[in-house]
């Protein structure tokens, strides 16, 4: 989405290959292999000891594999609670929205920024206005052509603030978009703002036909033909599957399966069982303590990726005890991290020394809070909290890696500080809900535990959207609920300011800030799993939580 940052040369392969959490790889590009045990092409490194991935290639297979299967399933371990495009906060729902519909660009396996539905883009002098020219012949599920209108109704429907869309926040610098002709369309910005032909892979092109033909009402609901994509919606029964259907017109080339089908199996024993019963072909986030196991089980295969989604347990800094910076200090303190992850993660997870990943522009490692109960308790009665309080702690069970064991250890560790955990753990949707959908005295919990993987490698994405104060809850995602004047400043700053080594200054400044004021019990960085049938041929994952199977062929 933009040039390699100069200042970060070590690492800027890394920065462009986790540029977007939504990734497509063009028909051409496409790897050939399977997922093998083999080492990796990217410069990530993962902390397993069962070390898989996937071997990628520059080429397409020369003629059409055997098919034997039609129908590609792959168990889950959520439900959505839309789909809706624009309103996405999960990176699982999001990877099945890519198949429906696309971006304008994206990174391939290179780390390239590759031109998807754009042929070309410029950029203006003083920086305000870019210029995308659009692929000619591309057209949508419905039949409606891929052009200029189509760009232009769907970022005015991303800035229409009657519109839920949580991650708006990338496009705080667009004013508005104007269609220079058929093919070609103007965003043009209120400031110069570095990151914009990043933040381009977030939004999905939607057909102006079927959006007018569904309305807002049935978007989210029934999302058919909206978009370019390989696959068109067909059924969504809620908490038990998501259907997709073949689009044979795709301008890609069609897929080599007529259905997908998505389980939602919250438990991933149950997964695990399905694959190994072969009722299902691929298995998100497997049980993390079968891994060993799975690797040596015959006609399974494992992709086991470092990623970027920090996990954290999310703070309400507005109520109770948790106002106090002292409170929230303990609560670190309180926490064996490197236990966490050996024990209950099975080293699936690499200790966070900031809320920014280490390979993002802006990344600034801070003092990790060891364990030290005794220091913990010191603070808290410092704060005026000698016995301890009360606090409901937030779980979801099937998204993250062992989530619902995460949170029972958690409630453990805060035990020994004299703070009584409650755990709440709700289904997906409702805890999206009880997450984004509510103010700070209307949360059902004080404490959240919650992963966040950002959208573009910039210290912009993960620190304002989740940090500034003009980012809270509802409809957003700073739900701690957190502000602090000086981060708001420097964070605002940050994004007008074109000097590279000022915004790494300013991002610096506003890392330490947050980092002494705890507004999260900061955790790790969360590997991702998957496993799949050895008869799954063609498969992509990428180190950002999401997957391909725009190649995938059954045989």
């Amino acid at each position: 989405m933009h040039k390699a940052i100069n200042k970060l040369a070590a690492v800027a392969a890394i920065i462009v290959v986790v540029a977007a959490v939504l990734v497509f790889t063009l028909p051409q590009l496409q790897p050939t292999s399977t997922i093998s045990s083999t080492t990796s092409s990217t410069s990530f490194t993962t902390t397993s000891s069962v070390t898989t991935t996937t071997t990628m290639s520059s080429t397409t297979p020369t003629s059409s594999p055997p098919v034997t299967q039609k129908v590609l399933r792959i168990a889950i371990g959520i439900d959505a609670d839309t789909l809706d495009p624009h309103a996405q906060t999960t990176t699982l729902i999001s990877n099945i929205m890519e198949f429906m519909t696309e971006p304008l660009f994206f990174y391939n396996q290179k780390g390239e920024l590759v031109h998807y539905l754009a042929e070309s883009y410029s950029v203006s002098p003083d920086g305000l206005k870019v210029t995308v020219t659009l692929k000619k012949g591309i057209k949508f599920q419905d039949g409606y052509p891929l052009n200029a209108t189509a760009v232009k109704l769907t970022f005015d429907r991303l800035l229409n603030p009657k519109v839920k869309v949580p991650s708006r926040y990338l496009l705080d610098a667009l004013n508005s978009t104007d269609i220079v002709d058929t093919y070609t369309v103007r965003f043009n910005l209120k400031y110069p703002y570095a990151p914009f032909i990043r933040t381009l892979t977030t939004w999905y092109i939607i057909s102006p036909s079927a959006y007018q033909k569904l309305g807002e009402e049935n978007l989210g609901k029934t999302p058919i033909d909206i978009g370019t994509g390989p696959l068109r919606f067909k059924e969504w029964v809620k908490g038990d599957h998501i259907t997709l259907s073949r689009f044979d017109g795709y301008w890609g080339g069609p897929v080599k399966f007529e259905e997908v089908v998505f389980k939602i199996v919250p438990e991933a024993q149950t997964r695990e069982a399905m694959l190994l019963s072969g009722e299902v072909d691929i298995v998100y986030q497997p049980p993390p303590a079968d891994l060993p196991k799975l690797n040596n089980t015959p006609g399974v295969k494992l992709a086991i990726n470092p990623s970027t989604r920090v996990m954290t347990v999310n703070i309400n800094t507005q109520r109770g005890p948790l106002k106090d910076v002292r409170v929230r200090q303990a609560l670190n303190y309180a926490v064996d991290k490197e236990a966490l992850i050996k024990n209950v993660l099975f080293n699936l997870a690499t200790l966070a020394d900031s809320p920014v990943y280490p390979a993002f522009f802006g990344y600034s490692p801070q003092k990790v809070y060891e364990y030290n109960p005794e220091k913990a308790k010191q603070l808290l009665a410092e704060a005026g909290y000698p016995n301890g309080f009360k606090v409901t702690l937030m779980v979801p069970t099937g998204r993250y890696i062992f989530d619902r064991q995460v949170g029972e250890a958690l409630q453990s560790y805060l035990s020994k500080i004299g703070v009584t955990v409650e755990l709440y753990t709700p289904d997906w949707p409702t805890f999206v809900q009880s997450l984004i959908g509510q103010n700070y005295t209307s949360t059902p919990w004080e404490l959240c535990y919650v992963g966040y993987g950002m959208t573009t490698p910039d210290a912009d994405a993960v620190l304002y959207s989740v940090f500034h104060s003009s980012q809270w809850a509802p409809g957003k995602f700073n739900t701690m609920f957190y502000k602090n004047e000086e981060v708001d400043k420097l964070l605002d700053d940050a994004r007008r300011e074109v000097d590279e080594n000022k915004r790494l200054q300013m991002y610096a400044q506003a890392q330490n800030i947050i980092w002494n004021e705890c507004p999260w019990i900061f955790l790790y960085f969360q590997n991702f799993v998957l496993a799949h049938s050895d008869k799954v041929h063609g498969l992509i994952v990428y180190p950002y939580e999401t997957f391909d199977i725009r190649q995938v062929y059954v045989a």
